[in-house]
């Protein structure tokens, strides 16, 4: 088993620390330090447990699973209970009001034992900003690229480098509708074209620059993204996409009837989309990340839902325990392989090798994003809520902050510039810099 595998490589870099810690291969007299993993325990001592899902999901998964942990644990209760649970599944839209979370960072080796964290997980992991962790991922939506392959391949035979058409880089898509005519339209989901700008304006940053990609819009040296020059290129951009996208009031069905090469929407359309697309998903039509801007590859999610352990609960370790096992690689993939059509999302960068059959379903898309590291994730700072960007504050595609909408739908409608854009988003998040003060990541202490 590849978790067994991966738990013995984790003894047996212990084993080498540990000769090379007498001598084996470090300069005479050196020592080198060994740390042990730290992990939650289980006691044995009697305790009763409580877990609420919130209404995310079906209890069946968890109480199987809580079965089988009771077994191992005969003395630890665990019931399923919305009355102040001590392990709660909570949603983005709460995640602005997260005091009563308890930081599991003490404790990430038990989850970091257990595989790779996806950049995905690890953006919920610590969506409060800084090194703290304070959720472990269940379900997460995030913006998806769908494209027909059949048409570029048609109009890609017998042309080569720059002649060909492609969505790998954002430049490349803008081209496609100039390539192939009314074959190449591009629509875009109406609630996720206001987070497309951040995708893009983020994947046109120095990721060394800013503060935190969990208040993506703030830079290091206290000044806002919005700012440098690289954001008026990345606004450039933007304003070209909507230049490009051809409006409609139906965007999937409009790809679905085959008068749209490309649509840009929410992972979950692709359930839609399996069932009503012609053609074979993987082969004629194909589910894939946005594309690659300047300097790299950023998106953002569009909503989530992560388990949390109540900083008051009476049994801490054992509640962190009873989570660990409850979202081990063994436990996560089973729950994704269950209740994927709900919008469980695996964990684990290995989740392929935990179980071949997660690339068979049309998730493909996204699964296939896991193995990718350079594709990374930001969001708006989510201490502020609705304030917080163009979609709801923690990742959401709802309501957002007015004036971010209002000076998107003014770029929009040709009443503003992206100069105008910019100098009023930079503005609107001045003041709130200062309206925040104390409660932005860097300044936690974290």
């Amino acid at each position: 088993m590849v978790l067994l595998k991966k738990r013995r490589l984790w003894a047996a870099a212990l084993g080498l620390a540990g000769l090379l810690a007498f001598g084996g291969c470090g300069a005479p007299g050196e020592t080198a330090e060994v740390r042990e993993p730290v992990l939650p325990k289980n006691d044995g001592a009697p305790a009763k447990l409580t877990v609420g899902t919130g209404g995310f999901i079906g209890t069946d998964e968890i109480e199987e699973i809580i079965k089988k942990y009771e077994a191992d644990f005969p003395n630890t209760e665990i019931e399923i209970s919305e009355d102040e649970p001590d392990i709660a599944l909570f949603s983005s839209d709460e995640a602005g009001d997260a005091g009563w979370l308890m930081d599991l960072s003490g404790y990430k080796d038990a989850w970091e034992l257990e595989g790779s964290v996806s950049n995905p997980a690890g953006s919920i992991m610590r969506f409060r900003g800084g090194e703290g962790i304070y959720a472990i991922p269940c379900q997460y939506d995030q913006i998806m690229l769908y494209y027909r392959q059949d048409l570029l391949d048609e109009y890609n035979e017998g042309r080569r480098g720059n002649e060909r058409a492609a969505v790998d880089i954002w430049g490349s898509l803008l081209d496609v509708p100039g390539k192939l005519g009314e074959k190449g339209r591009i629509v875009i989901d109406r609630e996720v074209r206001p987070c497309l700008f951040d995708a893009i304006l983020w994947s046109w940053t120095d990721s060394r620059l800013i503060a935190d990609w969990a208040a993506g819009y703030y830079l290091k040296d206290g000044g806002t993204i919005f700012s440098l020059e690289s954001s008026q290129n990345a606004a450039d951009a933007f304003k070209r996409l909507l230049e490009t996208e051809t409006e409609t009031s139906d965007p999937m069905g409009d790809f679905i009837e085959g008068r749209a090469c490309v649509y840009i929407g929410r992972g979950t359309d692709i359930l839609e989309l399996r069932d009503k697309m012609p053609g074979e998903l993987g082969v004629d039509w194909r589910s894939a990340g946005l594309p690659q801007g300047t300097l790299g590859r950023m998106s953002r999610l569009l909503g989530w839902t992560a388990w949390g352990v109540d900083k008051d609960t009476s049994q801490p370790e054992k509640a962190v325990h009873f989570l660990w096992y409850l979202t081990n690689a063994d436990n996560n993939t089973h729950m994704y392989m269950e209740l994927a059509d709900n919008g469980v999302k695996p964990i684990y960068r290995e989740a392929e090798a935990y179980e071949p059959s997660v690339l068979e379903g049309c998730w493909q898309g996204e699964i296939e994003l896991l193995n990718m590291p350079n594709y990374k994730y930001a969001s708006p700072p989510v201490v502020m809520g609705e304030s917080a960007g163009a979609g709801a504050g923690a990742g959401g595609a709802g309501a957002g902050n007015p004036e971010f909408l209002s000076l998107l739908s003014k770029l929009e409608s040709g009443e503003i510039g992206t100069k105008e854009m910019l100098k009023g988003l930079d503005g609107e998040y001045l003041r709130l810099l200062e309206e925040y003060s104390g409660r932005l990541p860097w300044e936690q202490g974290e």
